[in-house]
């Protein structure tokens, strides 16, 4: 596999941000790995993240001006990979975020950061990418809010099995990694177990 995504997975691993195992998520379902970015928790640890979004934005949506950042993880993120646009490739990148719900006083509102005007080329920029469901809303947000429709999605991990298509109607999606990198990793690093229990995982059997 290409060296950058291996060492980007050894990272998630060694930083807590990537665990194999038998976990239980909140849909119910057994997966054999789970995925919190929130263990990024470090300037060190977001500039690694950072680099590798930005470098994923850059390449898939070389348009785009502006990054948005879903609350609450996909703030840290979007602030990071603008951070790494500029310092590793000189493009200023700006960025903005959503509360939860609206704010009545001071910064009133939703939206936070640089707003984006009617057809800016917004990419939006979080940690994984499920079942595509929670991007659908914040696509449907923005353009409603803006008159803009963001041109893609970048994501730190796809952890989306090969049958799970996209939503109808959302933008293009670029990963960091998604489940084949993963499962080509366990089966370079010799760990048969995981691999075999992932690739399952992947392929859609035993759920």
């Amino acid at each position: 596999m290409k060296p950058e995504k291996k060492q980007f997975i050894e990272f998630l691993v060694a930083s807590g941000c990537l665990k194999f195992g038998d976990f239980q998520l909140k849909s119910g379902d057994r997966s054999p790995f789970f995925v919190n970015l929130g263990q990024a928790d470090s300037g060190a640890k977001l500039d690694v993240v950072g680099r590798m979004l930005a470098e994923a934005s850059l390449a898939a949506f070389p348009q785009a001006s502006l990054l948005f950042g879903p609350a609450y993880k996909g703030i840290a993120l979007a602030v990071a990979a603008a951070a790494a646009g500029w310092y590793r490739h000189g493009q200023d990148l700006r960025f903005f975020y959503d509360r939860k719900e609206a704010k009545a006083h001071g910064e009133r509102g939703r939206f936070i950061g640089h707003l984006p005007e009617p057809g800016e080329a917004v990419v939006m920029v979080d940690d994984v990418l499920s079942d595509g469901g929670t991007k659908v809303e914040a696509v449907a947000a923005i353009e409603t809010a803006f008159q803009t429709r963001p041109v893609g999605i970048v994501v730190a991990v796809d952890r989306r099995r090969r049958a799970t298509p996209l939503p109808a109607g959302l933008p293009p999606v670029a990963a960091a990694i998604d489940l084949s990198d993963l499962c080509e990793y366990l089966a370079e690093t010799g760990d048969d177990v995981h691999h075999q229990a992932l690739r399952r995982f992947y392929e859609g059997e035993g759920k």
